[in-house]
């Protein structure tokens, strides 16, 4: 019993110590680099030395851990974009608050990243991501960025094969 209350408390502790604007200018950062990475990765030379080995997975068998199937720099190059809100704004990297919003931000984004690789999830947050394994040339990144740079899969000519989620597409 201790221990669940001890529990209980660190959890709402966890919470009074987070910082929404943190975290959401964690995952914006995260979103824009990724789509500018994933833009990069897929030149030619990089596509062939390094994405290859992720778009080599079959998209009506991919689960939640092929989100993490590839060359093992591309996950770090992918990753960089956590740092943007630190690089722009002042942060104390050793503040509870930067170290829980950090970590809460960074699961978000590795949920969301693992459902974007699975079928099972597109229930909850559509096909956009799974289609780029399937049409390579397009769904780089999020829906809006793709949609603002015009590389999205133009939705009239993929009708049928576009999946809307409850949360997102």
């Amino acid at each position: 019993m201790a221990r669940c209350a001890i529990l209980i408390l660190l959890g709402l502790n966890l919470y009074r110590m987070l910082d929404p604007i943190l975290i959401a200018s964690i995952i914006l950062g995260y979103d824009i680099w990724f789509y500018i990475s994933h833009l990069i990765l897929h030149m030619p030379w990089f596509f062939k030395n390094i994405h290859k080995e992720h778009h080599a997975l079959i998209p009506k068998k991919m689960t939640f851990t092929d989100a993490y199937v590839g060359h093992r720099s591309e996950g770090i190059f992918q990753g960089l974009g956590i740092f943007l809100p630190f690089a722009l704004f002042k942060y104390d990297l050793y503040e509870s608050t930067t170290i829980a919003s950090t970590g809460v931000a960074l699961i978000l984004i590795n949920l969301r990243g693992m459902a974007r690789h699975d079928d099972r999830s597109t229930w909850l947050i559509g096909n956009h991501h799974l289609l780029h394994h399937v049409h390579p040339n397009a769904n780089y990144g999020e829906y809006w960025l793709d949609w603002l740079f015009g590389t999205i899969l133009t939705e009239s000519k993929y009708k049928e094969e576009y999946v809307k989620g409850i949360i997102y597409m």
